[in-house]
């Protein structure tokens, strides 16, 4: 008997409950994830992306007057190549001195471009 009467207790005293309050329910239990990797992997891919595009953007700049330096100095290259030609060879040594100087413009222009670009 104290079954059934607890049972008509439990029924009287809630209300029925409409479809609105069993999704309210159903919603308030579920907890929102806390993280959602894939959206953050997604966002900071990019951010990534933007930082290397504006990186090579500053670096334009720098090539484009790396070129127009070692273009400059191609006469001198030339001299320097002539005065070491019998020792190295008369193909070999402007070739090599056009790369030396590209390397020693690259270098210097890659560590001008980090000091400028702000991170």
């Amino acid at each position: 008997m104290l079954r059934e009467d607890a049972r008509v207790f439990w029924k009287r005293s809630e209300a029925p409950m409409t479809a609105e309050d069993r999704l309210e329910r159903w919603l308030a239990d579920q907890a929102p994830p806390t993280r959602d990797l894939a959206f953050e992997a997604a966002v900071a891919e990019r951010i990534a992306r933007r930082r290397a595009w504006a990186t090579a953007g500053a670096l334009t700049p720098w090539a484009v007057a790396a070129g127009a330096a070692l273009w400059g100095l191609q006469p001198v290259a030339a001299d320097l190549g002539r005065s070491l030609g019998p020792a190295m060879g008369q193909a070999l040594a402007p070739a090599g001195a056009m790369l030396v100087l590209g390397a020693v413009t690259a270098a210097t222009a890659l560590g001008a471009a980090r000091r400028f670009v702000r991170r």
